[in-house]
Formats: C-alpha cells, sequence, structure tokens
C-alpha cells in the first residue's frame, strides 16, 4: 500500500486514487499491465492515464501532482482544460482497476480458476482434455498444505464436477463422485456454520446483540454423533462451539481445543489461526471473570504462543487488548518490573490512534498496583478515553483508589454517578454491565455493612457470577 500527499484541490480522495493507492507494488505492476492489454482495454487515453498515475504513485504523489488541471494537462496538452472528459476516463479507469481487482483475487483462489475450466470441457464435451486437466487440478489441490474450510469447498467443487462429468456419459454404474461431493460438502457447510455460531457466541459476551443461533443445538447434537476429527475446521470449531455453548464439560472441550490451536497453522492460514488464538483467549478472559482463577495459567499460555507466532501481531501492531491483557497478567502475578518493561517495549506496537490511552491507562494501572496512587491519577488524567472500555477501567480504578486513600465523599459521588452511567449506556453487553453493577452494589455494601454482615458478603462475592475485581472485593473485607 502506498501513502499519498493530501493536496486539496487534488484527486486523491476520489475512489480511482484510493483504489490504486492500495495495491503494493506487484499489484500495481500487474494492473499497468492488465490495462495495457488489447483484450481488457484499448483505449490509449485509459493507457496513459494509469501511466501517469503509476508514476506519481510511486514517488507517493508530490504536492500539485493530484491537481485535475495538472493530470488533464500531461495527458491533453495541447487541449485547454474538460473536466467532464477527466471524469469520464477516471470512472472507466475506475471499473477497469475493480475488474483486475476481481480477477487477481479469484486467481488467489487456489483450484478455483483451474475449476471453471474443467466446467468448459465437461460442458463441451471434451472428455481427453478434461481427463487430463482433472488429474493434474486433483494433484495440486492435494498438494495445497492448508485444510481448512476452503480446502474442503475445492474438494466439493472438484467432486460436484467429477460428477458432473459422469453424469453426461450416461453409464449406468456406480460412482463415488456423488458420495465424496456429499460429503466435502457437508464438511464445508460444517465449518462455515460452526464459525459463524461460534463468532456469535463469542461476541455476545462483548457486546449487546441478539443473534439468531439457528441450528445450534441440532449440530450440537450432530457432533455428538458423528467422528470429524480427521476434519480439522470442524474439529476445532466443534470443541469451540461446545466450550462457548456453557456446557457441563466446557473446560474439557476447552483443553482439547487448545491443543488443536497450537497445532493450528498446520491447517489454517494466519488470520484464521488468529482468529482461534483470540477466540480461546476471550473463553479464558470470561471465565476467569467469572472467578476461574485456574484459567489464568491458560491464558499466560495463550498470549505468549500467540505473541512467539506473530499471529496476535498485525502488520507488525499489538492490539490494544493483547496489550492490556498481558499487563493484567502481570500485575496478577506481581511481576512489576516486568510488566513496565513491556508497557514501554510493546507500546510503539499500538497503532498511533490507540497509543497514547493504552500507554498511559496500563501505567496507572501499574502505579496502582504498586500503591503509588499520585503517579497513577496522572496517567489516568492522560487519557481520553476513546474506547469504552477504557472508560469502565479507569472509573473503576478511581473508585477503589477512592476508597483505599478514604476520600469517603468523592468515593461515593462517583459510585452513585458511575452507577447510573452503568444502567444508561446501551452500547454495553448485559455481561459485563452486570459485572460492573454487581461490584458497585457489592462495594456499596461493604462500605456500611457492620462485622457480622461481612461473612455474609465474601460468600455473596464468591457466588456471584458475573463481578469483576472479585479479588479486591474480598480483599476490602479483611480491612
Amino acid at each position: 500500500m502506498f501513502c499519498i500527499t493530501q493536496d486539496k484541490n487534488g484527486m486523491e480522495n476520489s475512489k480511482l486514487v484510493q483504489l490504486i493507492s492500495a495495491f503494493d507494488p506487484p499489484m500495481l505492476r500487474a494492473f499497468h499491465e492488465f490495462v495495457a492489454s488489447p483484450y481488457f482495454n484499448k483505449d490509449q487515453d485509459l493507457m496513459r492515464l494509469c501511466d501517469y498515475l503509476k508514476q506519481q504513485l510511486t514517488k507517493g504523489f508530490p504536492k500539485g501532482k493530484t491537481a485535475r488541471q495538472t493530470v488533464y494537462a500531461s495527458l491533453y496538452p495541447e487541449k485547454s482544460y474538460d473536466e467532464m472528459q477527466l471524469n469520464r476516463l477516471m470512472s472507466r479507469l475506475l471499473q477497469l482497476a475493480e475488474r483486475f481487482v476481481s480477477i487477481w483475487r479469484f486467481e488467489q483462489r487456489g483450484i478455483l480458476p483451474d475449476c471453471m475450466a474443467l466446467e468448459y470441457y465437461v460442458e463441451a464435451h471434451l472428455d481427453k482434455l478434461y481427463a487430463f486437466a482433472f488429474e493434474k487440478v486433483k494433484g495440486k489441490l492435494a498438494r495445497q498444505p492448508l485444510r481448512n474450510g476452503a480446502y474442503y469447498y475445492q474438494q466439493f467443487l472438484l467432486s460436484d464436477l467429477a460428477e458432473r462429468h459422469f453424469s453426461a456419459q450416461n453409464l449406468r454404474r456406480y460412482d463415488h463422485h456423488l458420495q465424496e461431493a456429499s460429503d466435502h460438502l457437508d464438511t464445508w457447510f460444517l465449518s462455515q456454520k460452526l464459525y459463524y455460531l461460534c463468532a456469535m457466541l463469542d461476541r455476545q459476551k462483548i457486546l449487546s446483540t441478539p443473534y439468531r443461533q439457528t441450528f445450534l443445538e441440532a449440530m450440537r447434537e450432530h457432533l455428538q454423533n458423528h467422528d470429524y476429527q480427521t476434519s480439522p475446521p470442524v474439529a476445532v470449531y466443534g470443541h469451540l462451539l461446545n466450550a462457548l455453548s456453557g456446557t457441563t464439560d466446557d473446560s474439557a472441550h476447552f483443553q482439547v481445543l487448545k491443543a488443536l490451536v497450537y497445532d493450528s497453522d498446520q491447517y489454517f492460514s494466519k488470520a484464521e489461526v488468529k482468529d482461534l488464538f483470540y477466540f480461546a483467549i476471550n473463553f479464558c478472559i470470561n471465565k476467569f471473570r467469572q472467578g476461574g482463577k485456574e484459567f489464568a495459567e491458560d491464558l499466560v499460555e495463550l498470549y505468549d504462543r500467540g505473541l512467539q507466532k506473530g499471529v496476535l501481531l498485525e502488520d507488525g501492531l499489538i492490539s490494544p487488548w493483547t496489550y492490556k491483557n498481558m499487563v493484567k497478567l502481570g500485575l496478577g502475578l506481581r511481576r512489576f518490573k516486568w510488566v513496565e518493561r513491556f508497557i514501554t517495549d510493546y507500546s510503539f506496537k499500538l497503532s498511533g490512534d490507540q497509543r497514547e490511552d493504552g500507554f498511559h491507562f496500563n501505567l496507572a494501572d501499574l502505579f496502582y498496583h504498586k500503591k503509588d496512587y499520585r503517579g497513577a491519577l496522572f496517567h489516568l488524567n492522560q487519557v481520553e478515553f476513546t474506547d469504552i472500555h477504557y472508560s469502565l477501567g479507569a472509573k473503576t480504578m478511581l473508585i477503589k483508589i477512592y476508597y483505599e486513600t478514604l476520600e469517603t465523599e468523592a468515593f461515593l459521588s462517583l459510585l452513585s454517578s458511575f452507577n447510573i452511567y452503568l444502567r444508561r449506556n446501551k452500547l454495553i453487553s448485559k455481561e459485563i454491565k452486570l459485572a460492573y453493577l454487581n461490584f458497585t452494589a457489592i462495594l456499596q455494601q461493604i462500605y456500611s455493612a457492620s462485622k457480622e454482615r461481612r461473612k455474609a458478603l465474601a460468600e455473596k462475592i464468591k457466588k456471584a457470577p458475573q463481578l469483576t475485581d472479585r479479588n479486591w472485593l474480598l480483599e476490602q473485607l479483611n480491612h
């Protein structure tokens, strides 16, 4: 992707320039060759416009070079400026660019282009060409290293073509391709449907969004009665579904899932491996939030493996939630020096718009755990709360600081306003909202509780299904 200099009189905000500026150098060269091909384009004016944009784009579009009059003059030095003509040229080149993108992406889709040729051979009754090409494509698919959903979809396409070719022969005998096509279609459908169900269950724990989880119970029942352990996408998403569904044996499913996730780069793309790591991480976080302290070790291990594999980094950047959660884990283990080093070193791997908030919020958390309240308040004041989760975390931290420093008036005022904020905010999921509402309610009770009442409160804290800062609340009962 190229960076371009902004020019208020330029055309860098046009759809055409926005699209081609997203091309990497090899893709840009291929697009130039595409436009030069007479099969796709015979208009030399379009070729000249493409030449000009390619040259300027590789230079970062120097200031003034994107001005419409400048572009037009480079194409038609003998003519006066005609904006309508330039707009038509840009529109037609955009159409070519969009067609190029579709072809470029299609050619990256494994054997899909080959299947189109096979389909033509079947329809044209070119049996010898079909037989030779089919074996060639079959070998190409077998050599593909991944065994994800896309692989089973391509297996289905190939078996389906073989079945259509057999049917065209009008032979009255058994052919195995019909069964293979059906089986591969089942595997592909299961892998895709399981992924969507897992994504819905996962997001529901973060966002208050009602998804229609069609076939959820049917899927779980089907998986109980059929063995898909040799089909990686169905196996991994099947165990994930059972873990996320909150079944009695969800922890057992999670342990199997974790082992599959660690080996997932054998079968899945990097993007898919990243998703799997975050699914497993989110499961642990939710369990930990519910009081499952034993999942802390799993969480540390998942983050460590994910960072080692590089799947928790995207274009060299770390997610602010990965960053925050790693800090939380380190603080829970009281590894303060390691946490400070991690915050400092990895802050540069946060994206620019998240760097300041992420850096200062997590430093505030570190100073709070070290009982350096002045330092914590200093860094909290630097946070601009660009994300609702920073806001929730910061308000909770402030409440705890006011409580611990006996700032009674500030404590009670913030506790009340935070409670109102939680109830009125519709963007917070029910699970997270309940965890914070339970926190404010129990802390209010601790503040005014007698010694006799505190024992009952301890049981209430331990049994609350959704509660943030559970351990901290228990600690306050002993003060």
